[in-house]
């Protein structure tokens, strides 16, 4: 089953998708669809006109760009990273960390050490990003590697060009928010290209 799990909707910023965007093409490919806003956590899921939709959070936060599923939108107000972290797993939910060497990921907004130290404690590592160069996501690959972390991917899309672009195959058929979060904190994911668009 694939699953793009980063992109943007009508609660997000800069950009021009709404959800019946997504469902729309999703129906077509025949995959799911995460929906991570800004800072928020968006306020529909469950199957949409066929489509699973789940909701989720890209929390921009001062050590990097964080996915987070299955846990309150009040960790948003987590700022310092390991407490952040330790939240969402209490909430038994996942912390990804979104495209590590490009936008603000967190190889980008602290030093080398600090870097490691939150990769080591997060889910999985964004190795695919839609909007992100061939380069950053072969270096986010080989930082998920070093670590041993579950690599994923999300076409990160604001606009209808990007949607789709990227996506995480999982071993498993996902039907839920707390499916998604227990796959990935099991590893038994990898990041794809969908229908072989290229970065």
């Amino acid at each position: 089953m694939i699953v793009d799990l980063h992109n943007h909707a009508e609660r997000s910023r800069n950009t021009d998708l709404r959800l019946e965007d997504y469902v729309q093409e999703a129906r077509r490919l025949r995959v799911a669809v995460a929906i991570t806003e800004h800072n928020r956590l968006y306020d529909r899921g469950g199957v949409v006109n066929g489509v699973l939709v789940l909701p989720g959070i890209e929390i921009l936060n001062d050590y990097g760009d964080f996915l987070v599923f299955g846990a309150p939108e009040d960790c948003v107000a987590y700022r310092e990273i390991f407490a952040l972290i330790d939240y969402v797993h209490r909430c038994g939910g996942a912390i990804i960390a979104a495209h590590p060497f490009a936008g603000y990921g967190v190889c980008r907004a602290v030093d080398p050490g600090t870097a490691d130290q939150i990769i080591a404690r997060v889910d999985a590592v964004e190795v695919l990003n839609g909007r992100a160069s061939a380069d950053d996501c072969e270096k986010a690959r080989r930082l998920a590697m070093a670590h041993g972390k579950p690599g994923v991917g999300g076409s990160d899309a604001h606009h209808g060009g990007e949607m789709f672009r990227m996506g995480t195959r999982f071993e498993r058929r996902i039907e839920s928010v707390s499916d998604l979060v227990r796959e990935i904190r099991l590893g038994r994911c990898e990041a794809i290209r969908v229908g072989g668009r290229e970065i």
